[in-house]
C-alpha cells in the first residue's frame, strides 16, 4: 500500500485523456444548447459533469449522443429527442429516459422544452426516492487513517437524514470510492489508483455500514456537517443521484477525481449561483470539500463529532484507576473468568477493550478472547447500569478535535537564510504539499507527515554560485503510539534528492531512499518519542564506491508546547554495509523548531550536526532561519 504514494511523482506528466463514449445518435446544428442564457448553460454543464470542455462520466449510458461526452449541445437535442421516443431506453436496467434522467427531465420541463410530452410512469425511482425519505443532508469528514497511505488525506461522505427518525445509523449514505480488482496488490494497485485503472461508483447503503467500516473497523473519527438546503435543492440532488446510479461511473484518480472531487461535483448541482467545487490545483483534497462548505454563510447550520472506536476505548481506559487498568488487562488475557465478578468499571474496561480488538483484528478473536468477551457481556447485563455524563457515540464539537476546516493550506512557500560552516547561504523552497512533522497539526492527525514534491534553489555567497539544493519526491511519516490495546509500529519513507553533508564536498548531491519502522511512546497528542531502524540507499559519483547500502536508526523526540510553538529533536545514524562497520557510520543530530504567527504562517529555526564518527570529527554544522507560508 505504501507504493501508492510514490506514483504521485508521475501524476503531472502521465495522465490518460478521456475518450468519448455514449449511445449513437445525430449531432443537430444548430443546438438548443446555443440559445440558452449562462445560468441554463452553467447547470446543463454541471448535470453532464464537465471539466475543461469534457465530461467527466465514462459510462457509455451517461449519454444519448455519441457526442455527449464532449459537445453538451448534442447531448441536450438527443436528450430531447429520447424524451419524446415513447419506446426509447437508457441506463443500465432499459428504464425509459424520463424515468432514468429525472434531473435533466425537470431542469428542460421548467425551460419549456417538453411541452406537449407524453408523461411516463416511472414506479421504480417513486419507490426508490420514498425509501430513501430524506429531508436534509450531511456532509460527513472521515478523518485519515494514519497507517494506511491512502487514507492519509482523509475521506467524505454524505448523509441523507431520514423524515421522523429517533436516530442517524438508519440513514442512508452516499459515498464514492473505487472498484479494485481482489488479485491486484503492491504496485499494480497503486499505479492503477493513480492512473485511472479503476472504475469509481457511487454507494448507496445504511449510514451504520460507513460507522462500521470508518468508526469502527478503521478506528477514524466522523466529524458530520448538518447543511441548510431548501426541500428544492434536496430534491434536485437527489433526481441527479439517481442519474449518476443508474448509468455511469467515474474512472477513478487518486489525485484528482477521487472520494470527494467526484462527490462535491454531484453534491454541486443543485446549489445555484455557489461555485462549491471549484479545482484550484491538479489535486482534490477532502478538507477542500469541508472549508468551501464553510466559507459559505449559512450553508453549514450545526456539526457534531462521532469519534472513533479506538477513541471510546481510551476514553473508557482513562477513567479507571491503576488499580482497575491492571484488572482489564488480567482479565481480558485470564484463561478462568471469575464467576459473579462485580467490579462494573472493569468489565467495562474489559468489553470495551475486546470490542475494539475485535474490529481491529477484523474479528479474529482468539477462542479465549471470544468466551471471556462473551463472558462480560453476560456478567454486565445483571449488573445495575450507569448513567453516563456523556455520550460516547456523538458530542458537539470542541475545540480539542482536529477539524479539516482550521487545518493550513497544502501548498507552501519559504525563504530562508542559511550558514554551513564558513558558507553563507539564501534559499527559496517551494512546496506542493501537504503537511510535515513541524508543520501546524490543527485539522491533522498530530506528528504525522505527507511531504511531496518540495524543491529548493540556493545562492551560495561564499562562492558566488546558485545551485539546486533539493527535491524531496516524497517524504511520509507516521507516528502511531503504540499501545497495549493497538500494537502497531510507526514507520517513514523518505526519496530525495538532496545534499551530502558528511563528505568534504561543496554543493554535491545524492540520490537517497530509505524506510524504517519502530515503536512510538505517546502520552498525550503533544508529545511523542520515536525509535525507529530500516534500510537504506545513496547513490552519488562523489561516493567512493558510488553508493552505500545499510542500516539507519532514527530517534525522534516531538512535543507541541503550545498551540503556537512545535520543537522537535531528532538523531539518525546510518552504517554503510559495504564498509568496516567500526569506521564507517554517520550521525545527524538536528533540532527544529516552529513557530505558527497565523494558520497560513510559520517561522522556523533548523539547526544539525552532521558528523562522521570515522574520525570523530564534526564535518558539518548547519544553522537556518525561515519564513514560509502556506497557500
Amino acid at each position: 500500500m505504501r507504493l501508492f504514494l510514490l506514483l504521485v511523482l508521475l501524476f503531472n506528466f502521465l495522465r490518460p485523456a478521456d475518450s468519448s463514449a455514449g449511445l449513437p445518435n445525430i449531432a443537430l446544428t444548430p443546438s438548443l444548447f446555443d440559445n440558452l442564457n449562462p445560468i441554463q448553460k452553467s447547470y446543463w454543464l454541471k448535470l453532464l459533469h464537465y471539466h475543461k470542455a469534457q465530461s467527466r462520466a465514462d459510462g457509455e449510458h451517461f449519454f444519448l449522443s455519441s457526442f455527449g461526452k464532449s459537445n453538451p449541445g448534442a447531448e441536450l437535442d438527443s436528450t430531447i429527442l429520447a424524451f419524446q421516443d415513447p419506446k426509447a431506453k437508457s441506463g443500465w436496467f432499459n428504464y425509459h429516459p424520463q424515468c432514468v434522467f429525472r434531473e435533466r427531465y425537470n431542469f428542460l420541463s421548467k425551460l419549456g422544452l417538453l411541452k406537449d410530452l407524453p408523461k411516463i410512469n416511472c414506479p421504480e425511482f417513486d419507490e426508490w426516492k420514498k425509501g430513501l425519505n430524506a429531508e436534509s443532508l450531511t456532509l460527513v469528514f472521515s478523518s485519515s487513517y494514519p497507517n494506511n497511505p491512502s487514507s492519509l488525506f482523509g475521506h467524505t461522505l454524505i448523509r441523507l437524514n431520514q423524515k421522523n427518525k429517533q436516530g442517524d445509523l438508519l440513514d442512508y449514505s452516499i459515498a464514492f470510492s473505487a472498484m479494485p480488482e481482489k488479485e491486484d496488490l503492491g504496485l499494480v494497485f497503486a499505479f492503477k489508483g493513480m492512473f485511472g485503472g479503476y472504475k469509481g461508483l457511487l454507494e448507496i447503503t445504511k449510514y451504520y455500514t460507513k460507522v462500521n467500516e470508518y468508526n469502527d473497523g478503521e478506528s477514524r473519527d466522523l466529524i458530520e456537517y448538518d447543511l441548510n438546503m431548501s426541500p428544492d435543492e434536496l430534491d434536485r440532488f437527489i433526481n441527479h443521484v439517481w442519474e449518476i446510479y443508474q448509468t455511469t461511473y467515474f474512472d477513478y484518480f487518486f489525485a484528482d477525481e477521487n472520494c470527494s472531487a467526484v462527490l462535491v461535483d454531484i453534491l454541486a448541482v443543485p446549489f445555484e449561483g455557489e461555485d462549491v467545487n471549484s479545482h484550484e490545483r491538479w489535486y482534490y483534497l477532502p478538507s477542500e470539500m469541508i472549508k468551501r462548505f464553510k466559507s459559505i454563510p449559512g450553508r453549514v447550520r450545526s456539526e457534531h463529532f462521532r469519534p472513533s472506536l479506538k477513541k471510546q476505548l481510551e476514553r473508557t481506559l482513562q477513567k479507571l484507576s491503576p488499580e482497575d487498568l491492571t484488572e482489564v488487562k488480567k482479565l481480558s488475557s485470564s484463561f478462568d473468568f471469575p464467576k459473579d465478578y462485580q467490579n462494573i468499571k472493569a468489565l467495562d474496561g474489559v468489553i470495551a477493550l475486546l470490542n475494539f480488538t475485535r474490529y481491529r483484528t477484523k474479528d479474529r478473536l482468539s477462542n479465549y478472547e471470544k468466551m471471556i468477551f462473551r463472558k462480560s457481556l453476560i456478567q454486565r447485563s445483571q449488573l445495575p447500569q450507569q448513567v453516563q455524563s456523556g455520550s460516547l457515540t456523538e458530542t458537539k464539537l470542541s475545540a480539542q478535535h482536529n477539524l479539516p476546516d482550521k487545518s493550513h493550506q497544502p501548498q507552501k512557500f519559504s525563504a530562508f537564510l542559511r550558514s554551513e560552516n564558513t558558507h553563507s547561504m539564501v534559499g527559496i523552497e517551494f512546496k506542493e504539499g501537504y503537511h510535515d512533522l513541524m508543520s501546524n497539526d490543527e485539522g491533522y492527525d498530530p506528528f504525522s507527515q505527507f511531504d511531496f514534491f518540495t524543491g529548493s534553489l540556493i545562492y551560495d555567497k561564499t562562492l558566488n554560485r546558485i545551485s539546486f539544493d533539493q527535491l524531496t519526491f516524497v517524504n511520509l511519516t507516521s507516528l502511531h503510539p503504540y499501545r497495549f490495546y493497538d500494537p502497531q509500529f510507526s514507520w517513514t519513507v523518505k526519496i530525495v534528492d538532496e545534499r551530502i553533508y558528511d563528505l568534504n564536498c561543496d554543493l554535491c548531491h545524492k540520490f537517497s531512499a530509505k524506510a524504517y519502522m519502530g515503536p512510538t511512546f505517546s502520552p498525550n497528542e503533544k508529545l511523542a518519542a520515536a525509535l525507529m531502524i530500516g534500510p537504506f540507499g545513496e547513490a552519488s559519483t562523489h561516493l567512493e564506491k558510488g553508493f552505500r547500502v545499510g542500516v539507519g536508526i532514527q530517534g525522534s523526540l516531538m512535543i507541541q508546547a503550545n498551540p503556537k510553538l512545535k520543537l522537535g529533536l531528532i538523531n539518525e545514524v546510518k552504517v554503510d554495509a559495504t564498509k568496516k562497520f567500526k569506521k564507517d557510520y554517520y550521525n545527524q543530530l538536528s533540532f527544529k523548531q516552529s513557530y505558527f504567527t497565523t494558520t497560513n504562517t510559520e517561522w522556523r529555526f533548523e539547526s544539525a550536526l552532521v558528523s562522521k564518527f570515522r574520525a570523530f570529527t564534526t564535518n558539518t554544522r548547519l544553522f537556518q532561519f525561515n519564513y514560509g507560508f502556506f497557500f
